[in-house]
């Protein structure tokens, strides 16, 4: 990838688009990626297939999963796919009001600290305006600080970050509201 310093991939080589059905095995081989350097943190183990098992996504092309506020997203960078998003309604807060959440969020290797992984997601907090949280595991260090630069230049820092226990694990939690073209 020649011409590109690390962290100035600009948004307009990025694009976010909705997964489609047709999409599902692209996503679900991402998705094998994206477990694999979780496993790392204890919390996916392999099967005896040698996949991981993700039982959630076929729930994003259906009714319930819609009713649910579930979101398949894939993304590119200059053409090329680079990476995925699953968004859902879940508030790891407890908060009563309609909240979107990132279920899920990856960038190819390839891709990381270009901007890549930035631009979709203000992309995609900009087309869902409103209340976000986005979670970490709190031993996910790399995952925290990328979050934390992210929102913080999104928000203007105008964010609250928190940390909280669940039962698969302590978690970082970012609040904050959105809004299309919101960021700086």
């Amino acid at each position: 990838m020649t011409g590109i310093a690390k962290g100035t991939m600009d948004a307009q080589s990025v694009e976010l688009r909705v997964a489609q059905r047709d999409d599902a095995a692209t996503l679900d081989n991402l998705l094998q990626l994206y477990l694999h350097d979780l496993s790392a943190f204890g919390l996916w183990s392999i099967g005896d297939d040698g996949r991981f098992a993700y039982p959630h996504l076929p729930r994003y092309w259906s009714e319930e999963g819609e009713a649910e506020g579930r979101a398949p997203f894939i993304f590119f960078a200059e053409g090329e796919l680079a990476g995925f998003a699953l968004k859902n309604c879940f508030s790891h807060l407890g908060q009563s009001e309609p909240v979107s959440s990132i279920a899920e969020f990856f960038v190819l290797r390839k891709w990381r600290g270009q901007g890549v992984g930035r631009a979709a997601a203000f992309a995609l907090f900009d087309r869902f305006a409103g209340r976000w949280e986005v979670t970490q595991l709190r031993a996910n260090e790399p995952a925290h600080r990328f979050w934390l630069r992210a929102i913080g230049a999104y928000t203007d820092r105008r964010f609250v970050d928190r940390e909280i226990k669940t039962e698969r694990g302590d978690r970082y939690v970012q609040s904050f509201e959105s809004g299309a073209g919101k960021h700086p």
